[in-house]
């Protein structure tokens, strides 16, 4: 099974969530700057929420993604339960893409959040693992039945 993790982040805090993403599914997180040219069966992608809402950048990668190159979408944020999971998969359902009904809208907050300085959050405990239980359940849930895990 072939899995792509993208992601926009401003201080950092989407990136965290990536990176533990992308370190169950065995790949590396990608900016979205990083296109998808091959196909993948799952690309996980998420942003940050900004005024109640994704960022437009993020929006308009979503609106440029190639529906005959993904097979499913796996949204998450970091703004936690402000809709914005919704809206990624409103924008790929508009392109015909599938999408998880799983989401991951977590909570994550900057230190010093006035400044928003880069890098000054960690994931703790639980939060790590609820992000490696969303993917574990994502990927499992969209394995093929005969795929051979060894």
């Amino acid at each position: 099974m072939k899995i792509a993790v993208r992601y926009q982040t401003i201080g950092g805090n989407t990136r965290l969530v990536a990176d533990t993403i992308a370190n169950v599914a065995g790949v590396k997180a990608e900016t979205i700057k990083t296109t998808i040219d091959e196909p993948v069966d799952i690309l996980f992608i998420g942003g940050g929420v900004y005024a109640w809402t994704i960022a437009r950048n993020l929006k308009k990668y979503l609106e440029n993604l190639d529906p005959d190159k993904i097979r499913y979408v796996a949204a998450f944020t970091t703004g936690g339960l402000m809709g914005a999971t919704g809206k990624i998969c409103k924008i790929v359902k508009a392109k015909n893409i599938k999408y998880c009904e799983i989401k991951l809208p977590l909570k994550v907050f900057f230190k010093n959040y006035g400044g928003i300085t880069k890098n000054t959050v960690k994931l703790n405990e639980k939060q790590i693992l609820k992000v490696r239980n969303f993917a574990e359940k994502i990927i499992k849930s969209l394995a093929p039945k005969n795929e051979d895990k060894s």
